[in-house]
């Protein structure tokens, strides 16, 4: 059994500048403080339970910017969480938890001739495939946890399930990445050809 947690816990000055300083660089999404919040995502489908300092639900892209951006300056923790279905405590930390799966959760496009869709890091497994399937389609990693794990923690994890021997693991998967660095600048990535990476190698 997992012990109670002390609720009586008081969020840190370091992090009441941090959440002031998101405010101050425009942030749109949610901010939570309270207990109740904190109790919920200080779990996931681990054995580990850590109470975080505050929670915070970006609303898009430039959301994930200023977080990050905010926590450089301020030498702040980051715990990216997804659907929290990781097992070895992933998404857990005594920091900020960034939890996608709120409000970062579309399928933006769905290309079927190419056979490839763009989302968002929060859009769920089994979402994306009842979209495709009736295209003849499916994003391959079979996990057990489909209904709640999301594409941006089955990157982060390189999720593989059942059926991995065969179709590969999620990292087979990946065509392009957008992702934030620890200075809040933004990486895009993409597939490159054997001629892209000659050129590179030089």
């Amino acid at each position: 059994m997992i012990p109670r947690l002390d609720h009586r816990e008081p969020v840190s000055e370091t992090v009441q500048h941090y959440v002031r300083e998101l405010h101050a660089l425009g942030f749109e999404g949610e901010i939570h403080c309270d207990d109740a919040t904190r109790t919920v995502l200080s779990t996931d489908n681990s054995i580990y339970q850590v109470y975080p300092q505050v929670v915070v639900f970006p609303k898009d892209h430039e959301d994930l910017c200023r977080i990050v951006r905010a926590a450089h300056d301020h030498e702040v923790t980051l715990y990216p969480r997804g659907g929290g279905t990781g097992t070895n405590a992933q998404s857990l930390g005594a920091g900020v938890v960034v939890d996608t799966s709120k409000h970062m959760n579309q399928i933006l496009e769905i290309n079927v001739e190419e056979r490839w869709a763009r989302v968002q890091c929060g859009a769920v497994k089994d979402h994306l495939n009842a979209e495709i399937r009736q295209h003849g389609l499916f994003f391959a990693p079979d996990l057990s946890t489909s209904n709640r794990a999301t594409i941006g923690g089955m990157i982060n994890t390189d999720a593989s399930g059942q059926g991995s021997v065969r179709y590969g693991k999620t990292r087979d998967h990946v065509l392009n990445l957008k992702a934030v660095l620890l200075t809040g600048e933004t990486l895009e990535t993409s597939v490159l050809s054997d001629d892209e990476l000659d050129q590179l190698s030089r």
